[in-house]
């Protein structure tokens, strides 16, 4: 089963997110900030697809990138965002630069079609040959 880590501190829209993930047959794990998910990140193995919002409390997606990217994982980051497209740019940059697979960006809202569409894209991604390819 594949695993999505969903970093965001909307806990209506994480939750959506959770909902939709589960049914299209993913085991998602929900973080309200930046910390909860690098706490998380570092316990568990594996690849995996993260979707982060730039803008949380106590860790927003750019400090949290920045720590991501020294994580010893097959990680395919999406970043989400509501506002404006500056921080989600910086952010692409500092992952990119390290080699890390980023995805497009996720704006929000997104609909319940888009969201699967991410999933069965980033399923492709993680798929355990497509590394090797």
């Amino acid at each position: 089963m594949p695993q999505v880590y969903i970093a965001d501190d909307n806990h209506e829209f994480a939750t959506f997110v959770a909902v939709v993930s589960r049914q299209a047959g993913w085991d998602a794990v929900t973080c309200e900030n930046g910390r909860q998910l690098l706490d998380t990140l570092r316990e568990e193995r594996g690849p995996a697809l993260v979707l982060l919002d730039i803008n949380m409390p106590v860790l927003d997606g750019i400090e949290a990138i920045e720590e991501i990217v020294d994580l010893d994982r097959r990680l395919l980051v999406r970043f989400m965002t509501g506002g404006a497209d500056a921080p989600i740019i910086a952010a692409r940059m500092i992952a990119s630069a390290r080699d890390l697979t980023v995805g497009r960006n996720i704006f929000k809202p997104v609909s319940k079609a888009r969201l699967e569409e991410i999933l069965d894209e980033a399923a492709t991604v993680l798929e355990p040959d497509a590394g090797n390819a």
